[in-house]
């Protein structure tokens, strides 16, 4: 594991406009990171997968899917 292949979650604050918290947010929801000694770190190529992609308001769980079937009975 090299360090040059990631980025440091400070140097992520500077270049992408969202706050430490959203990174939090995104660690728990699976966006892929390393310590490296005292530093998270992450991938470039996982931080534009994670953040780039489009966003859907909606939520799609199979719990929606069902409250709608029993609304409907």
């Amino acid at each position: 594991m090299k360090l040059t292949e990631y980025i440091r979650e400070i140097d992520v604050l500077n270049v992408w406009p969202m706050s430490k918290a959203s990174l939090i947010r995104a660690r728990k929801k699976g966006l892929p990171f390393v310590r490296l000694g005292a530093f998270v770190c992450y991938k470039p190529a996982d931080l534009e997968a994670h953040f780039c992609q489009p966003r859907s308001w909606k939520k799609s769980t199979e719990a929606d899917g069902s409250e709608v079937q029993n609304e409907q009975k």
